[in-house]
């Protein structure tokens, strides 16, 4: 692989451009014998054509000019002792480099533009678009009918036939034809908690448990710090001060980008509060981990795979260079993303994440090995993005702790979470869609793919669940890897800190390099008790056993958290 040595920003010049049909409003296309069908076409039923007047919005991603070079730059990036381990990019610099040819990106916005299409945005890669038109531009330009469908009671849309991609824009990929797969969140509440007599969790009792406490006595508290959560439903600034009130905590900014109505939000985003609680959640547990930073929260409009691609793209392309800690708990099981647009996109999206200096954590999932919750579904699937291997997947524990006057004071042990109900369990296990990373070979068991998850933490909602506010009130008995994955991005805001504020050693390499150190047990909870094994709705499914060392339930385990910053 070869990359110059400056890394200059590419001028995009202005150029001669290519005709193309410009009959926007035809709804002729290719012979139907032809096609492949779209594979949400192949479930629910039909009910009628999309109308005439719906506008469809579009992540539109082009060739990148170095795509053959970008995955084994951001693997160099993370490997110690590589010349590039840590020369990280700005999002200018990477368009300049892998972004698509000037001449081709320039012919492809005005080509959309001609055909009825509206440019909404253009993001720093150089390699993506973002657009929307009324649906006839929209089957016209890409050569498939849309559709309405209904399955299980739930109305998507679709398009009929996989897309005709225009060769002379060089399109790679499309999101947005289609709503029909959607993120879940990852959180869980104990159905049977009395509000008035039940312990849960507080922040001073993490501190306690996971050694949180010395950070704070040596001014170790993210300040300075952003924390970024790609989210959907909207935390609010007034519960989050309700939560730092209760707790004395001081008074984490809340920033909110996106789509802040958290009614609608609500809805759009599971029903229930579920869409705002898991934000709250993330809200609430980030700064209590790092107090002083600020808490960036990048909301999406619905929980569909593209809208979620579009929260994505502006943490990488408009954040990257200020924002280095990322959190998420919104995910979608690999048996339902393998193959799409969106898993193509959003890996084009992780790698320069990686290479800007971006770290992400997500949760790994609260169903075990069943992360798809699928009756049509029987095989066992991990949880993407965490499954990435540009992105950090974190597990779920349980705990038991030494407990004084309703106080937490030491922790005593950790098993792999798993409810005794069969209503949730860690998620973790092999990834269908990616081979072992160099960080992982030699170290995670010999079986040639990505194993997950990578780290874990507290996450059981039953035996030890955490306080939440949302909605104006407290609420205790929450937990999930909802719950893990926000305060362990709060530790590496710590981390980032203590560094003095800039881009990190990125945390696949350094982990795996101190969970295979002499150090291990001092910087680590090891997990050795528990599997994640399910029985819920949708069958039973065998998981993985925990053992000394990394697993495949609970990863290198909980963090020591005083050690570890200092080890880092």
């Amino acid at each position: 692989m070869k990359l110059p040595a400056s890394l200059a920003i590419a001028v995009v010049a202005a150029t001669t451009l290519t005709a193309l049909p410009a009959n926007a409003s035809s709804r002729r296309f290719p012979a139907a014998a032809a096609r492949t069908l779209a594979l949400p076409s192949l479930h629910g039923t039909f009910a009628g054509r999309m109308p005439r007047q719906r506008q469809v919005d579009l992540y539109i991603r082009l060739a990148g000019r170095h795509d053959a070079e970008l995955g084994a730059y951001a693997m160099a990036i993370m490997t110690p002792g590589s010349p590039y381990y840590g020369r990280y990019l700005t999002p200018q610099q990477f368009g300049g480099y892998f972004g698509a040819d000037p001449i081709v990106y320039n012919r492809a916005i005005e080509t959309l533009r001609r055909r009825g299409f509206v440019i909404d945005e253009l993001p720093e890669n150089r390699t993506d678009i973002v657009a929307h038109a009324a649906a006839p531009a929209v089957e016209a330009f890409f050569q498939t009918p849309l559709d309405d469908r209904v399955e299980g009671g739930r109305r998507y849309f679709t398009n009929r036939y996989a897309p005709v991609l225009p060769r002379a824009l060089e399109i790679s990929a499309v999101s947005g034809l289609d709503d029909y797969g959607f993120h879940h969140p990852m959180l869980r509440r104990n159905p049977n908690a009395v509000v008035n007599h039940v312990f849960s969790w507080g922040p001073d009792d993490i501190a306690a448990a996971y050694d949180v406490q010395p950070l704070y006595d040596e001014n170790l508290d993210g300040k300075g710090i952003t924390i970024a959560n790609a989210t959907c439903g909207a935390a609010s600034s007034s519960d989050l001060a309700l939560f730092q009130n209760t707790f004395q905590l001081p008074r984490a900014a809340l920033v909110s980008t996106g789509e802040p109505r958290s009614k609608a939000l609500s809805e759009n985003c599971g029903g229930g509060g579920y869409g705002n609680g898991e934000s709250s959640l993330d809200a609430d547990w980030a700064t209590a981990i790092a107090r002083e930073a600020t808490f960036h929260q990048v909301v999406a409009r619905g929980p569909s795979n593209h809208d979620f691609d579009l929260v994505y793209s502006y943490i990488v392309n408009k954040l990257g260079s200020s924002v280095h800690v990322v959190t998420t708990s919104w995910g979608v099981c690999e048996q339902l993303i393998k193959g799409t647009a969106s898993l193509s996109i959003d890996e084009k999206l992780f790698a320069p994440a990686v290479a800007e200096g971006q770290h992400w954590f997500s949760a790994s999932g609260d169903e075990g090995t069943d992360d798809c919750e699928e009756p049509r579904i029987t095989a066992v699937s991990v949880d993407y993005p965490g499954s990435s291997r540009y992105v950090i997947s974190v597990g779920g524990t349980n705990v038991r702790a030494r407990i004084a006057h309703g106080n937490v004071q030491a922790w005593r042990n950790e098993t792999v979470w798993q409810e005794s109900n069969s209503d949730g369990a860690s998620g973790g296990g092999r990834s269908i869609l990616y081979a072992k990373p160099v960080y992982q070979r030699g170290v995670t068991v010999n079986d040639g793919v990505r194993d997950v998850p990578d780290i874990s933490l507290l996450s059981d909602p039953v035996n030890d669940g955490l306080w939440m506010a949302q909605g104006g009130a407290l609420q205790p008995d929450w937990g999930g890897t909802s719950e893990a994955a926000p305060q362990w991005a709060g530790l590496f805001a710590i981390i980032e800190q203590r560094y003095g504020g800039g881009a990190i050693a990125d945390p696949h390499a350094r982990l795996y390099q101190l969970g295979s150190s002499g150090a291990y047990h001092r910087l680590f909870h090891d997990v050795t008790r528990g599997n994640n094994g399910i029985t819920d709705g949708y069958g039973s499914f065998r998981g993985y056993k925990a053992g000394p060392g990394f697993d495949l339930a609970t990863g290198w385990g909980s963090f020591i958290a005083y050690p570890l910053v200092k080890a880092y």
